[in-house]
């Protein structure tokens, strides 16, 4: 049999193609904040392309080694790019983009330096596992850059199979579990006022971050002259950082009295203060602006489910709606809401309960397969232990087998990449449609390319049938290139003990061994595991809800919740001669100033008396404040009056620091 177009590999790479670019711009199109760079963007989309790939070429393998006598062209160039490619971005280049869009230097190449240095404990973990294996190689006279490569592969799949198998099998489970639970109707209502009392608590939990560093900002700017060298740092970090107003409903004094000693240790006389000050700032508001979203997405969830539970209820067979969907008018109006009726209360949870179901069988196929993977190097027989294996090779033909080849492999990932999001350690990043910034987006992205290819090949493994016919994927035929077998043997495992594994999350055994140990940061979170009170959720939404009746917006009655999307005013004006300078020239001319050792409440201390001192240097050049003062004894008390007049002249002169000579902010 020759290798023909008609077998449909060629149209099959032309939709790798287009299927990949495609749904890598869709979704950074979903999820992307209008905010976030071009660059990043363009890093973001790159990788997933890459990752996509892999992912589709292995259908595309799996056909040309079974149907055709000799693999395509290109296919071996096609693998190498993809793979070497997902490995530098995941291991190097994304890293140091993730710290540099965390960074907040005010240069490029400062922020280009920060990333270098935060990275170097892995870069220099990876040079030692290099250096360590360069060392047994040329000890066993074996070194060759082919060795090395083989050796980059191993280390990869290694890490990537048995960390990546486990992410699997949470999803395995709860998967189709949160479906099935989706489409029931018991509970569901419950479930989403318990989010919501979820999401409202960490929105107050990140309010309450970021009214500290907003009072920390707003504090430092005051007790710094106005015409001091690093005012052009500080007016950059309040140009960044929402209005004080917003976010306190008291004043600066009383923000200050309630602030902890930590938040207002900044230093405005060293460069590195102020860009500690300025990267605490950005993670404030970029975990405000997330949870912001996710509250608003929870409510409007919320509305949804009721507006089902009302219309599953109804007598009438009426589809009632959330209050932010306008009604349909008219006999038009009345057809579509009888169709939405049919589709959402009728129709929608049996498909849901039959795609758990068909998600159930694959999972359970999965696990199987997984579990007696290392049964292959034992009997010739080890294709009868794969479900996959068989349903692989009963497709007929070559259409069919691209299928039956893609779909597990596509709902093996998306398990993996699914239990990303519930792990507890990787809380600190959140994919929410139209409000994910650039590091979250980057952070998803690494771990994407460092997925897919691990989760390929072991997806390979799980295909016995191929190895019985005598015949080897490209892709398995460049993973075990010059690879030890004993090498080959470590990614073997730990699939071995995915049904325990499984077991163990189905049942609640892994979640109670965690908690025996507190090791909450391994913990996987699902929906029915949310420990939060439903009527405090339906309080949260009532209150919504009635405000969004009457003509509001969600969040007007939560006092956590303010908008600051519109760009402020440069409130102090950049000094010339300071802007002018460079990166690596304002940390020079900062390294000059003089810098003592003493400690944070110490330096606040000499920072309040600078500002007293300069008080009373201002009233003593004021003409007023100078009668003021002669009309009292010396010696004597200042009567209220005076007091009265000499408390305005010091809120006056407070201001002068924080407003410009034509006095606006």
């Amino acid at each position: 049999m020759s290798w023909t177009a008609s077998d449909g590999t060629a149209s099959w790479a032309l939709t790798v193609g287009a299927g990949t670019a495609l749904t890598s711009a869709m979704a950074l199109w979903y999820f992307a904040s209008p905010s976030v760079s071009y660059r990043a963007r363009a890093q973001v989309v790159l990788a997933w392309m890459l990752s996509l790939s892999i992912v589709a070429l292995v259908p595309l393998d799996v056909v040309s080694t079974m149907r055709a006598d000799t693999p395509p062209e290109g296919l071996a160039w096609a693998w190498d790019w993809a793979y070497w490619s997902t490995f530098a971005s995941t291991w190097f280049i994304i890293p140091l983009h993730q710290c540099y869009e965390d960074a907040a230097d005010f240069s490029s190449v400062l922020r280009l330096k920060r990333a270098l240095r935060e990275n170097g404990i892995m870069f220099g973990i990876m040079f030692g596992l290099v250096t360590i294996g360069s060392v047994v190689m040329l000890a066993s006279e074996s070194l060759s850059l082919s060795s090395l490569r083989a050796y980059g592969i191993v280390l990869g799949n290694v890490w990537g199979i048995s960390t990546g198998v486990l992410l699997m099998g949470f999803g395995l489970v709860d998967v189709p579990r949160s479906i099935w639970l989706r489409a029931g109707y018991a509970g569901r209502l419950q479930r989403a006022y318990k989010r919501v009392a979820g999401v409202s608590r960490s929105l107050y939990e990140a309010h309450a971050k970021l009214a500290a560093q907003v009072t920390a900002v707003a504090t430092t700017s005051r007790v710094m002259p106005r015409r001091h060298e690093l005012r052009w740092a500080m007016s950059a970090i309040e140009n960044e950082t929402p209005e004080f107003a917003s976010v306190h409903r008291g004043s600066l004094d009383d923000a200050m009295d309630a602030a902890e000693d930590d938040v207002l240790d900044y230093d405005y006389d060293e460069l590195n203060d102020l860009v500690k000050l300025r990267r605490t700032v950005r993670r404030c508001v970029r975990v405000y602006n997330r949870t912001r979203a996710q509250y608003v997405l929870a409510i409007e969830s919320a509305f949804q489910c009721e507006a089902l539970e009302s219309s599953r209820t109804s007598s009438m067979r009426r589809m009632y709606r959330s209050p932010t969907v306008s009604v349909r008018d008219g006999s038009l109006g009345k057809c579509l809401d009888d169709l939405e009726y049919t589709w959402s209360v009728v129709l929608t949870p049996i498909l849901l309960r039959l795609l758990a179901v068909g998600l159930t069988f694959f999972s359970v196929s999965i696990i199987m397969a997984e579990s007696t993977i290392w049964v292959g190097t034992t009997w010739g027989n080890a294709d009868q232990l794969s479900m996959l294996s068989i349903i692989v090779g009963n497709a007929e033909t070559s259409s069919a087998l691209h299928i039956v080849v893609a779909f597990p492999l596509f709902y093996m990932c998306g398990c993996a990449f699914y239990s990303l999001f519930k792990l507890g350690m990787f809380s600190f990043y959140q994919l929410v449609p139209r409000n994910t910034d650039a590091y979250s987006l980057l952070v998803n992205a690494s771990l994407v390319c460092r997925y897919s290819a691990p989760l390929s090949y072991n997806y390979l493994m799980l295909l016995p049938i191929i190895k019985q016919s005598g015949k080897v994927t490209t892709f398995s035929q460049k993973m075990a290139s010059n690879v030890p077998e004993v090498a080959g043997e470590l990614n073997v495992i730990v699939p071995a003990f995915l049904g325990l594994f499984c077991l163990a999350i189905a049942l609640n055994w892994f979640d109670a061994l965690l908690k025996l140990f507190r090791a909450d940061n391994f913990k996987f979170e699902s929906d029915k595991d949310k420990d939060e009170s439903v009527d405090a959720g339906k309080a949260i939404v009532d209150r919504e809800r009635a405000e969004v009746i009457e003509g509001g917006r969600i969040g007007s009655t939560n006092d956590a919740f303010f908008n600051d999307n519109e760009p402020t005013e440069q409130r102090l004006p950049v000094i010339a001669t300071d802007a002018s300078l460079e990166g690596e020239e304002r940390e020079a001319h900062s390294s000059l100033l003089s810098s003592d050792l003493e400690s944070g409440s110490a330096r606040w201390d000499n920072s309040k008396a600078r500002l007293q001192q300069a008080m009373q240097q201002s009233m003593n050049r004021s003409g007023r404040a100078a009668r003021i003062l002669q009309t009292q004894p010396r010696g004597s008390p200042m009567s209220q009056s005076g007091q009265d007049k000499v408390s305005k002249l010091d809120e006056l002169f407070s201001d002068l620091g924080r407003h410009g000579p034509d006095g606006n902010l």
